[in-house]
């Protein structure tokens, strides 16, 4: 197994200097953050940076300020061929004032990306929000601004998730596993 680290932060998946498709900005608190255009490509392969087996129990944090009300992914990761998303956070399109963080986990072997839990929360367009998604052994849980927002019971399988050697890893779209590239800032997280 490769030796990866524990943490993987935004810098390590988009590189330093970004690619010119994303700008440098800086968000509240002069915090540094990314600008994502649309023909952004944050594609790398997923072992690079995780271990595989994927870990059982994780948490995804994100301190973004979508400027769209359209449907796009933050983050995932796919399969070798990008037809599915094994794990991933989308957010849908805003429909009166609300919109979903939907969390995708996704067995290895499934012919679909599998959308495990679905949370509604308020527009997020056009103002900084910090959330998280924390998985612990059957349950998915949503953190808004570092308080418990919601928790959703999911089925998994007792087998690691293996990831595939071309396994893909993405920000702010999903490859060719689902259409949907956002246009986002995200704050790089300090530390």
């Amino acid at each position: 197994m490769e030796n990866v680290s524990p943490e993987v932060g935004l810098l390590e998946l988009i590189g330093e200097p970004p690619p010119d498709q994303i700008t440098k900005i800086y968000g509240p608190d002069n915090s540094p953050g990314y600008v994502f255009g649309l023909d952004a490509n944050t594609g790398q392969v997923a072992r690079y940076h995780l271990p595989s087996p994927f870990y059982r129990d994780f948490s995804l944090l994100f301190h973004i300020q979508p400027t769209s009300d359209k449907a796009g992914v933050l983050f995932a990761i796919t399969d070798a061929s990008q037809s599915i998303i094994y794990v991933g956070v989308k957010l849908s399109e805003v429909k009166d004032g609300k919109q979903q963080i939907i969390f995708y986990y996704t067995e290895p072997g499934s012919q679909n990306s599998y959308a495990a839990a679905t949370f509604t929360v308020p527009s997020l367009v056009n103002q900084w929000t910090r959330f998280a998604i924390s998985v612990e052994e059957e349950e998915v849980v949503l953190y808004m601004d570092c308080e418990e927002s919601e928790r959703v019971r999911f089925e998994r399988s007792p087998d690691e998730m293996e990831l595939e050697e071309g396994s893909g890893l993405f920000v702010a779209q999903a490859g060719g596993a689902d259409p949907d590239k956002y246009q986002v800032s995200i704050v790089k997280p300090k530390g």
